[in-house]
């Protein structure tokens, strides 16, 4: 199995960070988002990695300067302008194995949804499409029959089921999918599971259970990052000045420096961040920007 991770998305949300950095590039702890998600999945067995990217690809080069991720090859589709949730997956089809599910993965989310069981579950109910599902917080526009498995509507568009669930960003699809795709190259994927519901080829499995955290926007960022535990949050090299005054939920990156009379509380610093003398509370610094919320 595959496992594509959507990164070619513009980030708008998460502006002005994805000036800088694309969404999946952006620093969580000590290494870039995407890099979290591909160790969960080589935990998970996979070892084999397709990113589509478009903006900023110079910093798509510096992350990884080679193919690959901790031995497992990853294949970059470049995109000239983003092409949606659908045509980026359309682009991608000709390195598809045919007789395998493709996984996909929103760029922006950080999650441990077990693949194991949105594989079993595919595979049991028949499904051409398999969602990974939400029920307690966020956009709930999934309509899901849980006595069936089934998802029977989404954003209301077949008159169905209102909304219960939340889509985490995670599915899994058939590559015979592809032969519903329209002929433009840009497109969202919502339409084709719209047919596929009606059909009843779309299943759900909900995942409330699990860690899940969506990077859309800085402030959305910065409280993922300061709920997480991780024993990484200071980075060796960082230089932080005697008298300098960090709270204990900071994270400061590699290289990073924070001189003296420094006041940090529930911050993120970027590597190589230069921090200007002052107080800051609830901010992201970076080596070119501070957001603060």
């Amino acid at each position: 199995m595959k496992a594509f991770i959507l990164g070619a998305g513009l980030g708008t949300r998460l502006a002005p960070l994805t000036h800088i950095l694309p969404k999946p590039l952006v620093p969580v702890f000590q290494k870039p988002l995407i890099q979290h998600t591909m160790d969960f999945y080589i935990r998970c067995g996979i070892r084999d990695f397709i990113v589509n990217t478009s903006c900023l690809p110079l910093m798509w080069e510096r992350a990884f300067p080679e193919p690959t991720y901790r031995g497992c090859p990853v294949y970059f589709s470049q995109e000239e302008e983003p092409l949606d949730s659908g045509g980026g997956v359309k682009k991608i089809m000709p390195q598809v194995p045919q007789d395998e599910p493709l996984l996909v993965h929103n760029g922006d989310i950080l999650t441990d949804i077990p693949v194991a069981e949105l594989l079993a579950a595919h595979k049991r109910n028949g499904n051409l499409v398999t969602l990974a599902l939400r029920s307690l917080d966020g956009k709930r526009n999934v309509g899901f029959d849980e006595a069936t498995g089934k998802v029977t509507d989404m954003r209301h568009a077949l008159g169905g089921n209102p909304g219960t669930h939340q889509f985490a960003g995670v599915y899994l699809m058939d590559p015979c999918v592809a032969e519903l795709f329209p002929e433009d190259d840009k497109f969202s994927i919502v339409p084709v599971w719209l047919e596929l519901i009606k059909r009843g080829k779309v299943g759900g499995v909900v995942f409330d259970w699990a860690a899940w955290h969506e990077i859309g926007s800085p402030e959305m960022y910065l409280d993922a990052v300061l709920e997480m535990s991780s024993r990484e949050r200071i980075h060796p090299s960082a230089t932080i000045a005697p008298g300098a005054d960090l709270g204990e939920d900071c994270v400061v990156g590699q290289d990073a420096v924070i001189p003296a009379g420094c006041v940090l509380d529930d911050c993120i610093v970027w590597p190589r961040t230069h921090v200007q003398p002052g107080t800051y509370r609830r901010c992201i610094l970076t080596p070119r920007i501070n957001v603060q919320l």
